[in-house]
């Protein structure tokens, strides 16, 4: 009803429209939705024959994580003060070297900052790499 009106509405005298002249596109239209809905079909069709046939692999629970031996105590403000990096920043550091290295003691011997050099190379080659136009 809306098509009818819409088209009725830009009807001018020039080019006089109809349902029939927008019926191909229409039919187009309807072609698409059939398509999708086919291909929506296909792969409910799929994921049902693949839950049909291949058996999910029952796991075992798993087991029960072991607490994680405490860190060997680095202290903190010994490696802050010679790199100048905050002692909050040392403690995440030093928990995440923990939970890594589980089952080995570990110790951290000193805490430096990156180089930026690779990041500058990486920066240069980008800007290297555009034509000028």
């Amino acid at each position: 009803m809306h098509a009818i009106l819409l088209l009725a509405s830009t009807e001018d005298a020039a080019h006089s429209h109809s349902i029939i002249d927008a019926l191909p596109h229409m039919a187009g239209m309807l072609m698409v939705m059939v398509t999708l809905a086919v291909l929506w079909g296909v792969c409910a069709l799929t994921a049902k024959l693949v839950a049909t046939f291949i058996p999910e692999k029952k796991t075992a629970p798993p087991a029960p994580a072991k607490a994680p031996p405490p860190p060997v105590a680095t202290p903190a403000a010994a490696v802050a003060t010679d790199s100048g990096i905050a002692p909050e920043i040392v403690a995440v550091i030093a928990a995440a070297v923990a939970t890594v290295t589980r089952d080995q003691p570990v110790r951290i011997v000193s805490i430096k900052p990156m180089s930026t050099s690779w990041e500058r190379a990486g920066r240069q080659s980008v800007l290297t790499s555009h034509r000028i136009r």
